[in-house]
């Protein structure tokens, strides 16, 4: 018989990666030539072993998942919900609040979280200007007009004609004086116009062709009467230039006025509820506590009515959308957990352990009574209008109840959904809470009140009938104030009253761009009791400190000298009778306390017992922090998805070692098979062997006969 070649094992191993076996292509047999054990039987009994388990494998892992899925779309249902309750987390939103105005062309507002709603009056007398000074018309942008140094001084101006006489300036306490050299380099009209505005003072040059003439004008960037400037202008041997033939036709001081004041500086003037109110800008603040008013026009004797009122729209708007996308999750939830007793089936994610423990405490959070909300109007979401349907567990919404409570008591709205604070001492002031910071109510006891830094001169080293005299080499210092070092501060030359050296020198150093970038500025004043100057940081506690680092030769009179002075102390003191951190005018709660993290300010007043702050978690505030942890990457379903992800894994592991086991299989009944087939062969050789034995045993059996036969004849 033929024999045919034997394939091996692992070209007809079934393929696991679809999850059915398929045979590779088989031969007539595996032996010598039986016929009978072919490759296609060995796959059968492979397959026979190796398909009902993959199939289970295949189900599992198709159900794992549908799982993962499933709790995909509850995450992102629950993101939307965790988008809508962070709105409204924020007292900014929860108490919004909208400015009605009864001409806007006159004025608009608008208002933060805590204005008082109400209606207010309102008329216009007259807008804040800028000061705009121009000079006299040159031939062209590029004549000459001459050199020296022009000094920008910011205060207020007094001008009412006539030369110096009409004219009066007060220096301001909070700008600094700057100088502009003006050399062959940049003495034309246009290169002033330039120097001015490289030099970022505040103000705008430019230059107007009037028809026949160009005139250099010079306006301040801010309005407000205090916002004007004086400038002074010197020559190249530093005396005072008052010509108008040069240099000098830009000064407009007590000694010159070249300059033609076109727009004096002066403030908004208006009337609220009757009072007058005057300001700087034509956005008014503070006037109404939490109103931002922007005057549009003047209109004397023309009054109208700003309203403020709570963003019913807004809030109801945000509401509904935390209802909703509650419902979207809560009817998702049901038909995953669900079980029908009709057909005996539960949801795919019935009996979740992870997804019950959710649900437990989003539900919790919006049905529980806010704590520290005892004395307020509304204590809970029920008290706005919503309530939960016993049938369905679904969300509805009146939203007339929520429109009924922010009309009467929009604070306990916004205290209802977020993080709040109040405190019974009047310079006691609630800051801020942490999420490691639990509502309730803590006693605050001050025993250490903050200070600032200060350095004084000696007393007595400052006469208030003396004078202080600044010359115009030598002239400047360096201080640190709050640990932060100013760079080289020029004081402008001159004489000064006590009054007025203190003004300057206040001015000079908060101008002072290395201060300003740390935050650090201070206070000067003279104190005629005791003739001396006080140099005072704006800050408070025990990183708050002045110090004179150097003093030019040229400064005389001051009392000044390089010192260090008195280190500020910061407040000191428990909340809840747990002894709390203190940096500068702020305690904090200790660490591990229920009052963590629990921030007030202490203003001012006395040692001792100091009342009690009430700190409140709002509903929007917990769900919005619950949600964040249940969704965070170690939350409850983050670590369920991986959960299932490392059974699928497992299982894809039992699917490998179930296939190296099937080749093993192979290889063994293969070997089977060609045992037995070798032995069918030699079984079948020994058969033809004995058949053809046989056959000629009665060949040679019939010829003997015939011989016989034969021979008796």
């Amino acid at each position: 018989m033929t024999v045919s070649s034997s394939t091996s094992a692992s070209s007809i191993l079934p393929s696991t990666t679809s999850g059915s076996a398929t045979s590779s292509g088989t031969v007539s047999s595996l032996g010598i030539g039986s016929g009978i054990l072919t490759s296609s039987v060995v796959d059968q009994l492979v397959q026979a072993s190796q398909l009902p388990l993959q199939s289970v494998y295949q189900s599992q892992i198709a159900a794992l998942n549908s799982k993962i899925s499933d709790f995909g779309t509850l995450q992102g249902l629950l993101s939307t919900l965790q988008s809508a309750v962070g709105t409204l987390a924020t007292s900014a939103n929860a108490g919004a609040k909208v400015v009605t105005s009864a001409n806007s062309s006159l004025a608009t507002a608008t208002a933060s979280s805590f204005a008082q709603n109400g209606s207010y009056s309102l008329e216009v007398d007259k807008l804040a200007s800028s000061q705009q000074l121009v000079t006299g018309a040159y031939s062209s942008a590029t004549a000459t007009v001459g050199t020296g140094t022009l000094t920008f001084t910011t205060g207020t101006t007094t001008y009412t004609g006539g030369g110096t006489s009409g004219y009066s300036f007060t220096p301001s306490t909070s700008s600094a004086t700057h100088s502009i050299s003006i050399t062959s380099s940049n003495d034309t009209l246009s290169g002033i116009r330039d120097a001015i505005n490289n030099a970022n003072l505040g103000l705008t040059a430019s230059i107007i062709y009037n028809g026949s003439g160009y005139q250099l004008s010079v306006a301040t960037n801010s309005t407000g009467a205090s916002n004007s400037v004086q400038i002074g202008v010197t020559n190249s041997s530093g005396a005072t230039d008052t010509s108008s033939s040069d240099l000098g036709a830009l000064a407009f001081n007590s000694s010159a006025v070249n300059m033609t004041q076109a727009t004096a500086a002066s403030d908004a003037s208006l009337k609220v509820n009757g009072i007058p109110v005057t300001s700087a800008q034509n956005t008014v603040s503070g006037v109404i506590n939490g109103v931002v008013i922007n005057l549009m026009q003047a209109s004397v004797g023309n009054p109208f009515n700003l309203t403020v009122a709570p963003d019913v729209s807004g809030i109801t708007k945000n509401v509904q959308a935390i209802v909703d996308a509650y419902n979207a999750y809560q009817s998702q939830y049901s038909t995953y957990t669900a079980y029908n007793s009709s057909t005996q089936t539960g949801g795919p994610l019935m009996g979740n352990a992870n997804l019950q423990s959710a649900m437990s405490q989003i539900t919790n959070i919006l049905g529980s009574v806010v704590t520290g909300m005892s004395g307020a109007s509304i204590h809970s979401l029920a008290d706005i209008g919503i309530s939960t349907d016993s049938q369905t567990g679904q969300l509805t919404f009146n939203s007339s109840t929520l429109q009924s409570v922010l009309q009467s008591n929009p604070q306990d709205v916004v205290s209802l959904f977020s993080n709040s604070g109040s405190s019974t001492d009047s310079l006691v002031s609630y800051v801020t809470g942490t999420s490691a910071t639990q509502a309730g109510t803590y006693a605050v006891n001050v025993s250490q009140l903050a200070t600032q830094g200060s350095l004084s001169t000696a007393s007595g080293s400052l006469a208030a009938t003396g004078s202080v005299t600044v010359g115009s080499t030598g002239n400047t210092l360096t201080v640190s104030v709050d640990g932060n070092s100013s760079s080289t501060i020029t004081l402008p030359a001159g004489t000064y009253t006590p009054t007025q050296f203190a003004q300057t020198l206040q001015a000079q150093i908060n101008a002072d761009s290395q201060l300003q970038a740390a935050g650090a500025a201070l206070s000067v004043s003279y104190n005629s009791s005791n003739s001396d100057l006080q140099l005072t940081s704006n800050s408070y506690g025990s990183l708050s400190q002045v110090a004179i680092n150097s003093l030019g030769s040229g400064i005389t009179g001051s009392g000044l000298s390089v010192a260090t002075g008195t280190a500020g102390v910061d407040v000191a003191g428990t909340i809840n009778g747990v002894a709390a951190t203190g940096v500068g005018q702020t305690l904090t709660g200790a660490t591990g306390d229920a009052s963590a993290g629990l921030a007030v300010e202490v203003l001012g007043g006395s040692t001792g017992a100091r009342g009690s702050v009430t700190y409140v978690v709002g509903v929007a505030q917990q769900l919005s922090s619950a949600l964040t942890n249940m969704l965070g990457s170690n939350g409850a379903f983050t670590s369920q998805v991986t959960a299932y992800n490392s059974q699928i894994t497992q299982i894809n592991q039992e699917n490998t070692d179930l296939s190296n086991r099937m080749t093993t299989l192979r290889a063994t009944i293969t070997a089977e098979f060609q045992a037995y087939d070798s032995m069918i062969s030699q079984m079948n050789s020994t058969s033809s062997y004995l058949t053809q034995f046989f056959n000629a045993q009665s060949g040679s059996s019939s010829s003997s006969s015939s011989s016989s036969s034969t021979g008796h004849g």
